[in-house]
């Protein structure tokens, strides 16, 4: 099998990739670029099963904050799973830590309605003689909007639009010296224009079609059951084998940690884990590339 170096993820993210793909026509043996004391300490992607989806979506919510409390960056963790349908009820988990989450394929960014009230604010200013000097009148601006030193503590629609206003003030601080009102508010229309988007500190949640070619420090994989990933549309050796790329597709867009799981039911129906879990395995069976994990959100399954 051909060698490929990977420059994204640890060594035991690629172990799971590159065991979920043995065998297939075309596979890559994924090796990582850096070796060493990094990713000697690395530690295995984990699968943690869940009794229900409302008790999957909060325990990956209670994950996020406990990655958040130690110092990393919202925009560094991201939320995968394999149909848009499955992201309302993690949005709402999310939200209710006071997490904001950018959706990817959602709303855009200079489409929102925070956005387009602020742009159209600056450009009102920017005609208006003031002496208070480019940023403060733009933080004045932003202000009057509802942009507060401090992010509301719910989350949803109030936390985006926040987040939204923190990221036109987070240009207006980066913006070169000598910047004005005038430049800064046309410099916002066209980024408009060309849907050049600011980077939000948001935890972004994604479908595995649209990951792909994007990476994260920390993800986490949700609805690995069956049913789901492999999607229930995929009866044939093709189509499950295209779902199995998807699959692949998202565990290598961890860089440094990633996290799985699934849950045994669905509305009244019962599911089997995944079959894409049982082809990487479990090292509680001795052997393979995922450490199972007990639930520890209060809400989480009962293991017995």
């Amino acid at each position: 099998m051909r060698l490929e170096t990977n420059y994204r993820s640890r060594a035991p993210i690629l172990a799971a990739a590159n065991a979920l793909m043995r065998g297939r026509p075309g596979a890559l043996d994924l090796v990582p670029a850096k070796g060493g004391a990094d990713d000697a300490l690395a530690e295995a992607p984990t699968v943690t099963a869940y009794d229900s989806e409302r008790d999957e979506a909060e325990g990956i919510a209670d994950a996020i904050a406990a990655h958040i409390a130690a110092g990393v960056s919202p925009a560094d963790i991201a939320v995968l799973y394999r149909a848009h349908a499955q992201s309302a009820v993690l949005q709402q988990a999310i939200a209710a830590r006071g997490i904001a989450t950018t959706v990817l394929g959602g709303t855009r960014f200079f489409s929102m309605p925070e956005v387009r009230q602020a742009v159209l604010a600056l450009r009102g200013a920017a005609v208006a003689p003031t002496d208070a000097g480019f940023l403060p009148t733009v933080r004045d601006v932003l202000r009057g909007l509802g942009l507060t030193d401090e992010p509301p503590e719910a989350g949803g629609a109030q936390r985006d639009g926040w987040e939204a206003r923190r990221a036109i003030l987070r240009l207006a601080e980066d913006a070169p010296a000598g910047t004005t009102l005038r430049v800064f508010a046309d410099d916002l229309m066209a980024r408009a224009k060309d849907q050049h988007e600011p980077t939000l500190r948001t935890v972004t949640l994604s479908t595995l079609h649209a990951a792909k070619g994007l990476e994260w420090p920390h993800v986490l994989l949700a609805g690995w059951a069956e049913g789901a990933l492999p999607i229930s549309y995929a009866s044939s050796f093709e189509h499950v084998d295209e779902e199995r790329r998807l699959a692949y597709v998202g565990i290598t867009r961890a860089a440094r940690t990633l996290a799985i799981s699934w849950s045994r039911s669905a509305g009244r129906g019962e599911r089997a884990p995944s079959r894409f879990l049982a082809e990487i395995g479990t090292t509680s069976r001795g052997t393979g590339s995922l450490r199972e994990v007990a639930p520890t959100s209060r809400r989480a399954a009962r293991r017995g």
